[in-house]
């Protein structure tokens, strides 16, 4: 049972709603904030606009719109189930409040370029009693005021109590602007975690498909690394897609795995390209997972990157025969 994917302007938060479910019971049970009353669709607290897909109603709730509400996309979200994936647009609500967990402040130690808009992080506690604990494949929140933005651990779990953070900034993306330069200043960065549960199986039944886009590549370099650490030789297929050349950052380290690794098989794609800078495939790498894997259903799948690219994978990668309970990432459910 694949969620539908809503989209919830104009905060951009994105929140997933099971078949049969309302927006709003969907919304309460993640821990959104939301707007409503009455629940029977007659207060309007919980009205909005259907800017993009379908919703259903079971309680004659589109009865209490007018012509003209309806027209223009209006929907009671207290009855309204999606019918498919949702843009929509509803005032005032606000993502779940962060369980802080632990948190402890970390020191740059080191910096690098990756390209032009990625820069690895090395981290490291600033006290080394604080140091958070976390599995190779978990991510942690860097806290800024009331801001948090949540980034996958890059490195693989070991006794160094570092942390690897591979960081997309752009000048649109002020809380990455502000955490590198914070932490070129040489001024502590709180970090919140570890959190996920996208860890590696030890001893994996079937062969293992790692899928990233951008900056998903993270999380999967930590799984890699892992594997290698517990001398795990089961075939491990790893798929990276990029809208450009330069956001496959780490693409030499990739190809020397596959090149020094027999068990190892990268494969790259790029979905926008420009001219004269890539010869290889185009188009969407989760497309090209199914034609390099017909059959998926002696596969586990891990992936990371954007929930629009996570979930058109999963709903593909079923077609195949994956089994759901296979499909590893902290964008599902009950993950």
């Amino acid at each position: 049972m694949v969620p539908y994917i809503v989209h919830i302007k104009p905060n951009d938060l994105i929140l997933m709603v099971n078949p049969g479910e309302t927006v709003l019971e969907a919304a309460l049970r993640q821990g959104f904030s939301f707007p409503f009353n009455c629940q029977n669709a007659v207060c309007g607290t919980c009205m909005g606009r259907v800017l993009r897909g379908k919703v259903a109603y079971t309680n004659g709730a589109e009865e209490e719109l007018c012509d003209e509400e309806k027209e223009e996309g209006y929907a009671f979200f207290c009855s309204a189930r999606p019918q498919s994936d949702l843009v929509i647009e509803m005032f005032h609500v606000e993502a779940p409040k962060i369980d802080p967990g632990k948190t402890a402040a970390y020191l740059l130690k080191s910096h690098e370029a990756l390209s032009p808009n990625t820069s690895l992080l090395e981290l490291c506690p600033q006290k080394k009693e604080e140091a958070l604990p976390f599995r190779s494949g978990q991510y942690v929140y860097l806290l800024q005021d009331e801001e948090s933005h949540a980034y996958s651990i890059a490195n693989a779990a070991d006794d160094s109590q570092r942390i690897e953070l591979h960081i997309r900034h752009t000048q649109e993306n002020a809380f990455a602007e502000k955490m590198l330069s914070l932490a070129a200043e040489g001024k502590p960065l709180l970090l919140s975690g570890a959190y996920g549960h996208c860890v590696l199986h030890h001893q994996p039944p079937v062969s293992t498909i790692l899928l990233a886009a951008g900056t998903g590549f993270a999380q999967m370099k930590s799984l890699i690394e892992e594997a290698l650490a517990l001398s795990i030789e089961s075939p491990l297929y790893l798929y990276w897609g990029a809208r450009k050349r330069e956001d496959l950052y780490a693409h030499e380290l990739a190809l020397q795995w596959a090149e020094r690794y027999p068990f190892i098989h990268y494969h790259a794609m790029l979905s926008a390209p420009d001219a004269g800078t890539w010869s290889g495939d185009i188009g969407y790498i989760y497309e090209y997972v199914v034609k390099q894997h017909t059959d998926l259903s002696n596969f586990q799948v891990y992936a990371s990157g954007p929930p629009d690219m996570v979930f058109a994978a999963l709903r593909l990668f079923e077609k195949h025969g994956l089994k759901r309970d296979f499909m590893h990432s902290d964008m599902l459910l009950g993950k």
